[in-house]
C-alpha cells in the first residue's frame, strides 16, 4: 500500500515519535466489525470473536461474509467498521430523546441511535437522493419503528426545524484518511487541497446543525480522517465562535486506547493503539437547562374508510397491531406523536409505514413484517437461517404451508417477510428489488 508523500509527511508531524507504530499498522488488515441489533435478538452470528470495549452491542469478526446470510436481510445485526460505533457511544444517547443524525446515510449510527432510543424518535437525513434511498432500507431491516428518513440540506433543516433536538449528529463528509486501511479509494482521491476543501464544508455544516440543537441538547461531530484541519482546528473555531457551547466529557474517556485529542480536543482512535480504523469524535453541549421545547407537529391524519381496512386486516392476522394514525397517499403509518412538522422537507419515511390501500384491499409493508416478532402474528413460519427453505425465500420462491392467509416468515425466530398462503402453498411476498 503505497501512501502519498505529502500525507506521510503530515503524519509524521502530527504523531512524533508514535509514527513509525502507526505506519506499521498498514501490515494489518482493516479491522472488521458488526453490532447487534438489540431490537431484534440478542443473539450473536458464529463469525464473531471478541466484543468492541466501547460497544456493548458491537463484536469483531476476521472471517466469513456475514452480509451473505439470511440473519443478515432479517436485520439481527448491521455490518459496521468498529471505530465508527464510538461516535454514538460518546453521544451518550438516552431512551426518549429527539435525536437528529445530519449526514446519516448509508445508517449505522442512527441504526445504533434507534436501538438506544426505542421509545424516542430518530431523524436520519442524508442530503444525496440515492444515499437516502439505501439510509431508508437500512432503517427498514432493521425493523426500526420509530424514525423518519428525510432528504435535505442542512440550509433547509435549520430553517424549518430550530433548536428543538436532543442530540444532533454530524458525522461530517471528510477526506477518508482514517479509511486507507480499508478504501483504496480513499487513497487515490486524498490530497491537502481536499482537506482543505472537507474541513471549509464542516465549519458551513456545523454552523447550520448548532441552530437544531435545543439548550442543554448536545452537538457530536466525527470524522474517520486524522487531520487537524478537519478535527480539532474545526472545533477549536467552533467554540470560539459560540460562546453558548461548551466541550463536554463522554464515556470514551473510560476506554484504554482511546485518547484525548490535540489540546484536549474531541477524542482520537488510531489503529496502532485500538481494534479498529482512524477517527475523531467530539461532544459539544448547547449551554443552559435541558427542558421540553414546544414546536409545530406534524399533522397526523388518515382516512376513516382506509383505517378500517388496516383494523379489519389487523384483527384478522396480528395479535399486537402498531397503532394507524397517519396516512401520505396510499401509505399507511404508525408515525410518532413527536414527530416535527415535514412541510417543505423531502421524506422517505414518517415513522413505520404499515401498508398500503388500494381497490379496497389493505396490503401490509414489508417495514411491518420486519419491526414485528413472530410472537405479534397469529400466522407465522420459522425457518433455519441455514437452510435450503430459508434461501429459497429470498430467491423469492413459493414454500409449502398448511396455513391460510397472510403468514410471517423468520428466520431463527428474527422476522423476515410476508407470504401468503393458500392451498398449502405459501406465496412469497419478499420484495422483488432484494431477492438474492
Amino acid at each position: 500500500m503505497e501512501l502519498p508523500l505529502k500525507f506521510k509527511e503530515r503524519m509524521l508531524e502530527l504523531m512524533g515519535k508514535d509514527y513509525e507504530d502507526y505506519i506499521s499498522s498498514y501490515d494489518r488488515p482493516a479491522c472488521k466489525g458488526l453490532r447487534i441489533n438489540t431490537l431484534k435478538t440478542s443473539l450473536k452470528p458464529p463469525v464473531c470473536s471478541k466484543r468492541v470495549p466501547w460497544c456493548g452491542s458491537g463484536y469483531y469478526y476476521r472471517e466469513g461474509s456475514p452480509g451473505k446470510c439470511a440473519l443478515h436481510e432479517a436485520g439481527a445485526y448491521y455490518i459496521q467498521e468498529p471505530s465508527a460505533m464510538s461516535v454514538i457511544t460518546a453521544a451518550d444517547i438516552r431512551d426518549g430523546e429527539i435525536v437528529l443524525d445530519l449526514c446519516a446515510a448509508p445508517g449505522g449510527k442512527s441504526t445504533q441511535i434507534a436501538c438506544l432510543n426505542p421509545s424516542g424518535l430518530t431523524i436520519s437525513n442524508d442530503i444525496i437522493p440515492s444515499r437516502a434511498k439505501i439510509l431508508d432500507q437500512n432503517t427498514e431491516r432493521m425493523g426500526i419503528a420509530n424514525a423518519a428518513v428525510t432528504c435535505a440540506s442542512p440550509l433547509t433543516l435549520s430553517r424549518c426545524w430550530s433548536a428543538i433536538f436532543d442530540t444532533v449528529i454530524v458525522d461530517a463528509p471528510c477526506s477518508g484518511e482514517g479509511m486507507f486501511r480499508k478504501a483504496d479509494i480513499a487513497i487515490s482521491e486524498w490530497s491537502e487541497e481536499n482537506v482543505k476543501a472537507c474541513a471549509a464544508r464542516q465549519r458551513e455544516i456545523l454552523d447550520l446543525a448548532k441552530q437544531l440543537v435545543k439548550c442543554g441538547g448536545k452537538l457530536v461531530y466525527s470524522t474517520c480522517t486524522y487531520s487537524r484541519e478537519e478535527n480539532e482546528d474545526n472545533i477549536a473555531h467552533f467554540l470560539k465562535s459560540n460562546e453558548d457551547f461548551e466541550q463536554i466529557a463522554s464515556p470514551l474517556d473510560k476506554v484504554e486506547g482511546i485518547e484525548r485529542g490535540i489540546g484536549g480536543l474531541g477524542y482520537r482512535l488510531y489503529p496502532h493503539k485500538v481494534e479498529g480504523e482512524g477517527h475523531y469524535v467530539a461532544v459539544l453541549r448547547r449551554k443552559g437547562d435541558l427542558k421540553d421545547v414546544r414546536y409545530p407537529k406534524e399533522r397526523l391524519q388518515v382516512n376513516v374508510k382506509d383505517l378500517k381496512l388496516y383494523k379489519d386486516w389487523a384483527n384478522k392476522y396480528l395479535h399486537n397491531a402498531p397503532i394507524c394514525n397517519n396516512q401520505s397517499g396510499e401509505m399507511l403509518y404508525c408515525t410518532p406523536e413527536s414527530m416535527p412538522r415535514m412541510q417543505g422537507i423531502k421524506y422517505l419515511r414518517l415513522g413505520l409505514p404499515l401498508g398500503t390501500v388500494s381497490g379496497g384491499r389493505f396490503e401490509p409493508s414489508h417495514s411491518l413484517a420486519l419491526s414485528l416478532k413472530p410472537c405479534d402474528v397469529k400466522n407465522n413460519i420459522d425457518l433455519n437461517s441455514q437452510s435450503a427453505e430459508a434461501s429459497a425465500y429470498l430467491h423469492g420462491e413459493s414454500l409449502s404451508c398448511d396455513m391460510t392467509g397472510w403468514t410471517l416468515v423468520s428466520v431463527d425466530g428474527i422476522s423476515l417477510g410476508w407470504g401468503k398462503a393458500s392451498d398449502g402453498t405459501l406465496k412469497n411476498k419478499y420484495p422483488k428489488g432484494l431477492r438474492k
